[in-house]
């Protein structure tokens, strides 16, 4: 049996929303299984592997794909089993949901929250950025958060680092010596608190 024809069986008795899909091996030794909340399991044959630890094992990883940069320090990125391939797929997928989902499933959620919240935290700064470069006059080529602002011919010229979350954004202001005292004062009156 082809670890893809072993993974169409486990799939049916994982439960509903499971489904098996073809791997990039062309002789049927890889396959993958998808199932609710984005997850995917990849299997393989152990014999691919060429270790002798692996002779006869079922290798099951869950995949975290790009998620993996979003799962928390101190979590773990890993989840892997090993299962008998001679073992029945009922069995197989007893396995999976005992020993490898649960921490798999923890891991997936969490770097999705994380990835999301990182989202949120860019399209906000995305949009702070906007609104400053729009006060200031600032045409942006590009949706990007460090912009320039005015030239060397204009006077006052420098640039700005709109930061992510509630880091201090960053002006770096060059002001003509003539006009030193002027913006001293100005600085002076806005940073008073009311």
């Amino acid at each position: 049996m082809t670890t893809l024809t072993l993974a169409h069986t486990i799939a049916g008795h994982l439960g509903q929303g499971w489904h098996a899909y073809t791997g990039k091996a062309a002789d049927g030794s890889e396959a993958h299984l998808a199932g609710p909340n984005d997850q995917v399991l990849d299997l393989f044959d152990g014999t691919s592997t060429g270790r002798k630890a692996d002779q006869g094992r079922l290798i099951i990883t869950g995949y975290l794909g790009f998620l993996r940069n979003h799962v928390p320090t101190g979590m773990q990125h890993d989840h892997t089993i090993t299962v008998d391939e001679a073992k029945p797929p009922d069995k197989i997928a007893r396995e999976i949901r005992r020993r490898l989902l649960p921490n798999y499933q923890t891991a997936l959620s969490t770097a999705w929250d994380a990835k999301h919240a990182s989202d949120a935290t860019a399209t906000a700064r995305e949009q702070l950025a906007a609104t400053v470069a729009a006060s200031l006059g600032v045409q942006r080529d590009t949706p990007d958060t460090d912009f320039h602002l005015g030239t060397v011919d204009a006077g006052v010229h420098g640039r700005v680092s709109v930061r992510p979350g509630t880091s201090d954004s960053v002006f770096t202001i060059h002001v003509p010596h003539d006009r030193v005292a002027e913006f001293a004062r100005l600085l002076t009156t806005f940073g008073r608190r009311h």
